[in-house]
């Protein structure tokens, strides 16, 4: 049986490869519970050090599988248990002191518009298309889409995509802050795992931290960051790679950081 979650390690980067072409990947419970375990894996492996999300074949995800969820939509129950599954990925990647990226090639709709909001940076073709979908159908946004969209973009943006279900293109994406660059068609695997393969050779636990708090700070007042940042930068300042750059400042070279 063919895994619906493809994932591949190299140069310090696990890669995450959505892998039900034939459905432009949309998500299903068996979707869900592979990219979860995956995340899960990425996030207690010390020898990975970035992460890179994408999909296989015409584009990134087309949102939940309206043909097949594989649960019984029905039950409550069940329904919820999906969902809950797809937390779990969800805050695995949010929560991950790595870097993650996610590369986006045709649709991320619905909710594979919200998998790659959770990533830390994210790299699209320039045919790449955005829509929060779900009100097309009846449904609300999930996989955290009602909690990512106003931190990105302010409520008013975010009510108008989430009530419209409106489809933005990379570069009016790139434009209102959702994502980090647009790319000649084709190319945002490579230059994501590019991007992935450098983050992957920086101060892994120097990210980790500044992430955490990153996170902490949209609803944190400024002397609360301000204590985070000094316990943080406490914590930071201990690691062999803080050594190494200080050394490598002062000799005038590159530094080589191991993650630690």
């Amino acid at each position: 049986m063919v895994s619906t979650v493809i994932t591949r390690f190299k140069d310090g980067v696990y890669e995450i490869e959505l892998n039900r072409p034939d459905q432009l990947n949309a998500v299903n419970y068996e979707l869900v519970s592979d990219l979860a375990a995956a995340v899960t894996e990425a996030k207690n492996d010390q020898n990975i050090r970035a992460v890179l999300l994408y999909g296989n074949g015409r584009g990134f995800c087309s949102g939940g599988d309206l043909k097949d969820f594989g649960i019984d939509t029905t039950d409550t129950v069940a329904v919820k248990e999906f969902l809950q599954k797809g937390h779990e990925a969800i805050t695995g990647i949010y929560n991950m002191e790595k870097p993650v990226v996610a590369a986006i090639h045709g649709p991320a709709v619905g909710a594979g518009c919200n998998i790659a909001f959770c990533c830390d940076l994210i790299v699209a073709d320039e045919s790449a298309i955005f829509s929060e979908i779900f009100a097309k159908v009846g449904a609300i946004p999930d996989m955290g889409g009602l909690y990512f969209l106003p931190q990105k973009i302010g409520m008013h943006k975010a009510a108008e995509l989430v009530f419209t279900g409106k489809k933005v293109t990379a570069h009016e994406a790139l434009d209102c802050g959702l994502i980090n660059e647009v790319v000649p068609d084709g190319t945002a695997v490579k230059k994501g795992r590019a991007l992935a393969v450098s983050l992957a050779k920086g101060p892994t636990k120097s990210f980790g931290i500044a992430k955490r708090i990153m996170h902490q700070a949209t609803h944190a007042s400024l002397e609360s960051v301000l204590e985070m940042e000094a316990y943080g930068q406490s914590i930071v300042f201990q690691t062999r790679d803080f050594t190494e750059g200080r050394a490598a400042f002062v000799e005038k070279r590159k530094a080589e950081f191991l993650g630690y």
